[in-house]
């Protein structure tokens, strides 16, 4: 088995974020540095990250539902971690896999978080290529015009990157506020953000309310659950 494939399997993180740590020479096999595409025996060779070594590959796949509130981080556990991350967020049960999230949200944005113990499912869910639609509530700061909505439908370069919006609809106006429901099938970075203050707006409040056919619904902030396989598979529709 490939040395990324070992990585991923093990849910340490995806095969493309495990070849920037062996490059970044962080990998060791049997305590010799890793190279990218180095076959191992998972069975016999000892495989470190940053010193720590790395088993106890999951039997079986986890996928978990948490609805994220704001102000959590999306980041992995660590010593300089400053209050919660969705990670605390782990059922006990289920407290000794390693987990990876799934298309994270930023601090200040809430909603649909998939965490899974399977670094190729993970993958699977969040390459472009697999060309998901994720839905998002976004509650505006002041009204942007129809104008500035057929700006973000037709799409734009922001920063040497396309930013586009699949879909977008006027839901309604609360305290004064409109409310967008955006539909999205890439993932830049801070993606409905930007296009929202190239619109001479800004966002107020984000929420993500469904993945592929999988929507957030009787789920309290901060609760989690684990998905059955028929949620699962609506993940990919």
């Amino acid at each position: 088995m490939r040395i990324q494939k070992f990585l991923s399997q093990c849910g340490y993180c995806a095969r493309r974020k495990a070849e920037v740590l062996i490059a970044e020479s962080r990998v060791t096999i049997n305590s010799q540095p890793a190279k990218i595409g180095q076959i191992i025996d998972e069975t016999s060779d000892i495989v470190k990250v940053d010193q720590v070594r790395i088993r106890n590959m999951p039997n079986e796949t986890i996928v978990l539902l948490l609805n994220k509130p704001r102000g959590i981080e999306c980041t992995a556990p660590n010593k300089y971690n400053v209050g919660k991350t969705v990670f605390d967020f782990i059922p006990r049960p289920f407290i000794r896999e390693r987990f990876l999230y799934c298309g994270r949200l930023d601090k200040e944005s809430q909603g649909m978080l998939i965490l899974t113990n399977n670094g190729d499912f993970a993958n699977r869910l969040t390459h472009p290529s697999t060309n998901i639609t994720k839905v998002y509530s976004v509650t505006l700061s002041k009204p942007i015009t129809k104008d500035h909505i057929a700006k973000m439908l037709q799409g734009f370069e922001d920063e040497g990157e396309f930013l586009k919006a699949e879909k977008i609809l006027e839901c309604h106006q609360s305290n004064g506020h409109q409310i967008l429901e955006i539909h999205l099938k890439q993932g830049r970075k801070h993606e409905i953000r930007r296009m929202i203050e190239k619109c001479n707006s800004h966002v107020h409040r984000l929420k993500r309310i469904q993945i592929g056919q999988l929507k957030l619904k009787n789920l309290n902030v901060g609760d989690i659950k684990l998905l059955a396989q028929e949620d699962i598979n609506r993940l990919f529709i």
